[in-house]
């Protein structure tokens, strides 16, 4: 790869300090009824993942992630907690002092977090979106993948009959553009992120945050659809401990979690165990799902020196291995031609400094990982691996963000090369943020970002970015456009679009190129308040188009082998991605909360055809009510599920195609807290349904859902 070093370093020279985003602020004093602070009230904005506490002259302030209205909640032990509707308009800082008065009856605290570093260290057009842990757990999802789905327009997909590995759907747009974070640090590798969102389990996770739209300009390959962020939870105590154990239908699921926060430093240690059994609901010696065990662990070290200085490093270990197919006992594994088994091995390192002085910012990040499977697919040994090496730095003053990011993939897979691929990717990139138009009547962003990638297999990449928020007071409207890459660094991804089924083969275009994506948003939101009632709304439209959209083309079957042929290339015709969402989420009185989302789009190419694999349209539902003198919480949510192309190959050599069925899910939840012991059962998908097992006369077809069918669990959680 050859660069030239007198543009590289006129594009470092515009590298100069970031500063995170500012919609505006909220901030007072809290006193009691005679006029003294009261040090370490928790202050926070109701239904948001926002807090702090006062310092020692009863002082607080609070960043707002955006403006508009607000409940701020103010609670201290042995007095009233007061709940305050402010209104915050963009950029404004608005001041509130508050006195509590005192009362008998005793308020247990509630745990606040200080602010996390969002997706973006830039503002975006596209609001980023906050799943947290509980309504995860409200939900009864166990991984990091099934939590995603809460959120409007995505969609959780496996492919891979003996790995089943998961990646997150974002506007209908395949796993591989969307870019999954962890601690805001990008997971690489084909396996990478969609284990990462199989094996995490949700116990620990303090929230996710979703960002969707086009922001590859920033981000570069892997999030021309958007970006998920996984925040773990941080100890906020000298000593935490927390134990959580799941006794599921198929398998169980145990967590464990050791932290302290001694300031300046906390340390957190996080360990997992999944075990799921096979399910053979027709009986036939073959399971409809993937049987696995898997164990987790993950560190982290948070350090401040200082109100300037923050480090930050963790690692993580995984270690998992997939069943799938033939349903063969252990004993046979070695013998018998039909055994299918994985065996995944992951570790990752990664630091983060920072460095902060007023209102500028340096960043600076490495992390390094290496990925190693190996075993038995396709009735033949196997074995892939990679190596990723990545760095970035990020600097910039009150509007302008540049930075500059490299990283080196190395990967190796049997069925797929002959030697080790590399590749080498360096980008630089520049944004501005705080940019105003200052001719409209009305408060306004506009942000304008370039990237420009040297990679060495595919040669100079320019991505451009541009977004636009109006707020003129009723409504809040933002547009976007922007465009991105993705890169065939392939391992595994090869089996992107492949069936569940089990047999197969596979023949890969010697040829294929990067893909090209363009990505237009358009969306209106408003937040209603008032003293009983939150109430947003959102609307989003969207359109995807990618170019050299790589596929796995069904082509009949192998003569040979009698296995379903699949030839993995780059699409002539351009694909689009067409849709729209619409999400509503209500909170009544502090102790009934529903949400409802739907969403529809339209996969096709240039020839009006409907690409396979995408639901096309789904609604989703959530409620949760808590009966105050009793400690119940009733959790309903479930969703209703659109078709989507299903193709099948069958035993004459015939290929068809037709759509799945539409179904519907229902998940119900009890739960209860004990001081420190809180116990929940629950049961998903009530009515039962489950994907039909493969036709008599079919060689493979393509799964569209849930296959193991009723699930019931009850989880007992221990927290100190």
């Amino acid at each position: 790869m050859k660069i030239n070093l007198t543009c590289l370093g006129l594009a470092l020279v515009t590298i100069i300090v970031p500063v995170f985003a500012f919609h505006g602020a909220i901030e007072g004093r809290v006193f009691d009824a005679q006029g003294h602070p009261l040090t370490g009230t928790e202050v926070w904005l109701e239904g948001l993942p926002v807090g702090t506490a006062t310092d020692a002259s009863g002082h607080y302030l609070i960043e707002v992630p955006m403006h508009g209205q607000f409940r701020v909640v103010y609670q201290f032990i042995g007095f009233k907690s007061e709940t305050l509707a402010v209104s915050v308009g963009h950029g404004e800082t608005v001041k509130r002092d508050v006195r509590l008065q005192k009362t008998p009856i005793s308020v247990p605290a509630v745990e606040t977090r200080a602010r996390r570093e969002t997706v973006h260290e830039s503002k975006t057009p596209e609001p980023t979106v906050v799943i947290p842990q509980a309504a995860a757990e409200q939900a009864g999802k166990s991984t990091i993948g099934e939590a995603a789905t809460l959120e409007t327009g995505i969609q959780l997909q496996k492919r891979c009959s003996a790995c089943e590995a998961s990646e997150v759907s974002i506007q209908g747009l395949p796993g591989r553009f969307s870019l999954v974070l962890l601690e805001g640090m990008p997971l690489f590798s084909g396996l990478a992120s969609r284990y990462i969102l199989d094996i995490l389990p949700v116990d620990f996770v303090d929230r996710l945050e979703v960002l969707k739209g086009a922001s590859g300009a920033i981000w570069g390959s892997d999030a021309v659809a958007g970006a998920v962020n996984i925040l773990l939870i941080q100890p906020t105590e000298p000593f935490e401990a927390k134990a959580t154990y799941t006794r599921r239908s198929y398998g169980n699921d145990l967590s464990t979690l050791l932290g302290s926060n001694l300031k300046p430093l906390g340390l957190s240690v996080i360990g997992a165990h999944s075990d799921r059994g096979f399910v053979d609901l027709n009986q036939d010696t073959m399971a409809e799902n993937t049987a696995f065990q898997r164990n987790i662990l993950l560190t982290g070290l948070d350090y401040y020196p200082g109100l300037n200085w923050r480090l930050n490093t963790g690692g993580s270990f995984g270690d998992e291995i997939r069943r799938s197919g033939a349903i063969i006992p252990d004993s046979e594994y070695y013998t018998n031609p039909l055994a299918e088994k994985i065996h995944t091995q992951r570790w990752d390192l990664w630091q983060r400094t920072s460095f902060t002085a007023g209102k500028s910012n340096l960043s600076f990040r490495l992390a390094v990982s290496e990925h190693h499977e190996s075993g038995v697919v396709e009735k033949r040994d196997y074995s892939a691996g990679q190596t990723t090496v990545y760095t970035d730095f990020t600097a910039g003053l009150s509007q302008v963000l540049s930075g500059f990011s490299f990283s080196r993939q190395l990967i190796n897979d049997t069925r797929l090369f002959t030697q080790r691929y590399t590749e080498n990717d360096l980008g630089i990139w520049t944004a501005g943020q705080d940019i105003s138009l200052p001719f409209l009547p009305f408060a306004n962003e506009i942000l304008p970002a370039l990237r420009v990638d040297f990679n060495s297999d595919y040669g100079t990449i320019f991505s451009a970015y541009g977004a636009v928020k109006l707020y003129p007071g009723f409504l809040d409207f933002n547009f976007s456009a922007g465009t991105g890459f993705r890169t065939p660094t392939i391992i595994f991804e090869s089996m992107e679009n492949l069936p569940c089924g089990y047999r197969y083969a596979i023949r890969r275009d010697t040829n294929i190129t990067r893909e090209s994506g363009v990505s237009l948003q358009a969306g209106v939101a408003k937040r209603f308040i008032t003293p009983d009632v939150i109430a947003d709304l959102r609307l989003n439209l969207f359109r995807h188009r990618v170019s050299n959209f790589i596929t796995a083309e069904l082509l009949g079957l192998d003569t040979a082998t009698n296995r379903a042929l699949f030839y993995y290339h780059n699409l002539d015709e351009v694909a689009y991605s067409t849709g729209a969402e619409i999400s509503a989420t209500l909170t009544l009185l502090q102790n009934i909360s529903a949400t409802l989302n739907a969403y529809t789009l339209s996969p096709h190419n240039s020839n009006h055809q409907t690409l396979p694999f995408v639901k096309r349209w789904s609604i989703n539902y959530s409620t949760a009510y808590k009966i105050r003198h009793w400690g119940l919480e009733f959790n309903a949510t479930g969703e209703t599920n659109g078709p989507m192309l299903v193709q099948t190959v069958y035993e004459n050599d015939s290929v068809s195609g037709h759509d799945s069925p539409v179904y519907a899910v229902l998940n119900l939840r009890l739960a209860k807290e004990l001081k420190i012991f809180r116990l929940s059962v629950g049961v998903n998908n009530i009515w039962d349904y489950h994907q039909p097992p493969l036709s008599s006369h079919s060689s493979t077809e393509y799964y569209w859902g849930p296959i193991i069918g009723r699930e019931l669990y009850a989880t007992v959680s221990v927290s100190i």
